[in-house]
This record gives C-alpha cells, structure tokens and sequence, in this order.
C-alpha cells in the first residue's frame, strides 16, 4: 500500500469515527437543552425530592393517607390567622421594596458606567452581611436605649423612651431593610436593557422629560417591577428570624410556627401541612398576581431593548 492510500484510510477512519457514537450520545448532542440538565438535576435533587417528601408527611398519618392534618391549619382558628397576617406583611414587604427600588433603579440606570459601578458597590454591600447581624442592628437601633431613643432623650423631646421594638413598622423596616438590595438589582438589570434612544426620540417629538417617562420608560420596565415585587414577596414569605427577633407576639410568621411544631411539639404531620398551605398560597397568590398585571400591562419590553 503506498503512502497516499495510507493517508486516505487514516483519513477515512477519522471521518467515519463520529459516525460510530452510540445513538444515545448523538441524540444528547443534538438535543438544545442540554446545557440546562445539570441544573435541572440539582434542582429536582435540593428542591422536589424534599418537598415531595413533606407532601407525604402532610397526608400521612398512623393509620395510612388522611387529609386530618390540614384541618386545624384551614379552620378559623390561630394558624389560620398566622397565615393571613404572613401573607399580608409579605404583599406589604413585595410592594414597599419596589416603590423605594424602583427610583433607585432608574436613578442608577441614568448615570455614566463609572458611576454606576460605585453606586452598586454601596448597594451591595449590605448583602454581604448575615441577615442575623442586620437584624441585631435593628434592635440596637430601635431598643429603650438604642440610639434613636438617646437621641431624642438628649433632644428633650420625650421623657419616656418609644416604643419602637417589637413592633409591627420595625418588622417592616428590618424585611424592607433585608430585601431592598434584591429588589434594587433586579429591577436595574431589567431597566438596564431599555433603549434609552426612545426617550430621546419622544423628546425630539415634543415630549416633555415627564410625560416621556410615563409613556416611554415606564412601560417598558413593568415587568422588571413586577418581578422584583414577586421575588421580594415570596422571599418575605420564608421570613424567620427577623420577625421572631425585632416583632412582637402577633407578628410571628408561619415559619416561626412550623419551626415550633417540628422542634418543640415533634408534631411532623402538622408541620408539614403548614409548609405545604404556605406553599400552595404563595403560589396561587403570585399566579393570581401574573395574570392579572399580564392582563393590564402587555407593554412587554419587546422592541423596547437594546
């Protein structure tokens, strides 16, 4: 065989050597999504194995399934109460930290990349920090003899110290506090991508500055909006050591009570029915939210980006 024929067979061997994959493999390789089955595995791994396994505790008991479990938690009673009031303070917490955000956001968005790179530093900053040593700073803030206190003591404004721990507003402030960085950086990812030509477009037609805001620019980052109120809201809803350290007895949220029912009572059964109706709610509740805002605010980003 001479040297040429050599070559060509090598040649041929290479080629055809693709071709011999197992089916499995080429089918994989071809497959779009593959990239996205690492995370789908670690995701059905950390997150529906384990609540899967709290659904089954929450419709089992000792004499097989029974749905007996949720009953005190659907009854007008204390848990149900607790559920209302965690929800409620979440939807508070959701739409609080996006009407602070959402200037923050727009302001960030309109300075120069230097800037930008600076300000986000400053906001981020706070999330490098436990979430337990910011709320620890609330009560030394907030307490009878926390600094807002001295300093109305030494203005001479009241003679007795306010009461301003455990209290409903310092659980608002120290979630709002906890989760306005969140809330802060989700929507000035979403603004960032807006074509800020449009503004000047509706300038150039006559617009004034705010009404090319509010027909222009505020459309277009709804949805960024929207998806920091969700984020923050649900979020807010697994909330458990800030209400527990800076509220008082009627602010504990159902976290507190299902940590309660697990560690302190061992009632698993009832535990799990309160994380499975928590669950269910937030769910409803944030697809409840979607449709309705998709009903009213198709002013989708499209043809709105960069």
């Amino acid at each position: 065989m001479s040297t040429g024929d050599a070559s060509m067979t090598s040649t041929r061997v290479i080629d055809e050597a693709p071709a011999r994959r197992p089916a499995g493999l080429r089918r994989l390789g071809s497959w779009r999504y593959w990239p996205l089955l690492p995370g789908a595995l670690l995701f059905i791994a950390v997150f529906l194995v384990p609540v899967g396994e709290v659904a089954v505790w929450s419709v089992r008991g000792e004499d097989g399934w029974t749905l007996a479990h949720f009953a005190p938690v659907l009854a007008d009673g204390a848990f149900r109460t607790i559920l209302m009031s965690t929800l409620r303070l979440s939807l508070v917490v959701g739409v609080a930290c996006v009407l602070i955000g959402y200037p923050v956001s727009y302001f960030l968005v309109m300075r120069p990349p230097r800037q930008q790179r600076l300000l986000l530093l400053f906001i981020t900053i706070p999330l490098w920090v436990s979430v337990l040593i910011r709320t620890y700073s609330w009560i030394v803030l907030l307490g009878r003899e926390g600094l807002i206190n001295s300093v109305v003591a030494a203005l001479g404004l009241s003679d007795t110290p306010l009461h301003l721990l455990y209290t409903r507003g310092a659980v608002y402030a120290a979630m709002i506090q906890v989760l306005l960085p969140i809330a802060i950086l989700t929507m000035f990812s979403s603004m960032s991508t807006i074509n800020r030509s449009l503004l000047s477009a509706a300038r150039i037609l006559g617009a004034s500055p705010a009404r090319a805001f509010i027909r222009v620019f505020l459309p277009l980052s709804v949805s960024g909006a929207v998806s920091a109120g969700v984020l923050t809201f649900v979020l807010a809803l697994g909330f458990f050591i800030t209400p527990a350290l800076v509220g008082g007895p009627k602010d504990a949220m159902i976290a507190n009570v299902i940590a309660q029912q697990i560690s302190e009572t061992l009632d698993w059964g009832l535990g799990s029915a309160l994380g499975m109706t928590l669950v269910a709610a937030g769910l409803l509740i944030v697809a409840a939210f979607s449709v309705v805002l998709r009903r009213f605010t198709l002013l989708s980003s499209e043809g709105g980006t960069k």
